[in-house]
């Protein structure tokens, strides 16, 4: 998909950062704000003097792929943002891409069939990697860009994902849930579904809203 939910965006880069990767996979990287997104609060030191004459995937301590499946998304920015972009759909690309700490299907999974979605989840969760899924908590339709890969064909809920890993957590945010979903415990401070988390979230804004 080109462009996710807005008010996403906050939380993905926050619990990305908490894990702490060192290689990413973005499939779908659509515009490619999380690769700016990812390299400006994560990757880009700050304690040497940006390079102008170097992209900033070269100066990066984060290095991201990605993965595209429509070639008009393919702007002259992207790869100043990617080591290397996949070009092709994921259902056929996946078994051969390995290796990543953290794999990013960003608002994704919805234009996916069910059964290639499993496999494709699964696969990377075998080889190690941790996935940050965000979808749509509502099943809706959609026409954008004139694009055919924006259509929605399937539905993920909590109750779809946590088949599909031995630890899923998830967090509700407006108009979608965010999913994390890994081969080991998850614990990431500040997200999560429990109650306790929520309260606390909450709590911050309060506090937030009074201190203003």
């Amino acid at each position: 998909m080109a462009s996710s939910f807005l008010s996403q965006i906050e939380t993905i880069t926050n619990v990305v950062s908490k894990l702490k990767p060192r290689v990413v996979l973005d499939i779908g990287k659509g515009f490619g704000k999380y690769g700016w997104m990812l390299h400006e609060y994560y990757g880009i030191p700050t304690d040497v003097r940006a390079d102008p004459t170097r992209t900033l995937a070269q100066q990066s301590n984060l290095t991201i792929d990605a993965v595209e499946s429509n070639p008009d998304y393919l702007w002259p920015h992207i790869p100043h943002l990617y080591r290397q972009v996949f070009q092709g759909r994921i259902e056929n690309l996946y078994r051969e891409l390995k290796g990543y700490d953290t794999v990013l299907l960003l608002d994704v999974i919805e234009h996916l069939e069910v059964e290639p979605a499993k496999e494709i989840v699964r696969h990377f969760i075998a080889d190690g990697a941790t996935m940050v899924i965000a979808t749509p908590a509502e099943y809706f339709q959609q026409e954008l860009y004139g694009s055919e890969d924006e259509h929605h064909v399937s539905y993920w809920g909590p109750r779809e994902m946590a088949e599909l890993a031995p630890y899923m957590d998830y967090q509700r945010v407006e108009p979608g849930r965010i999913f994390v979903l890994s081969s080991k415990p998850i614990n990431i401070v500040g997200f999560g579904k429990s109650p306790l988390k929520s309260l606390r979230r909450i709590a911050r804004k309060i506090l937030d809203e009074v201190r203003d």
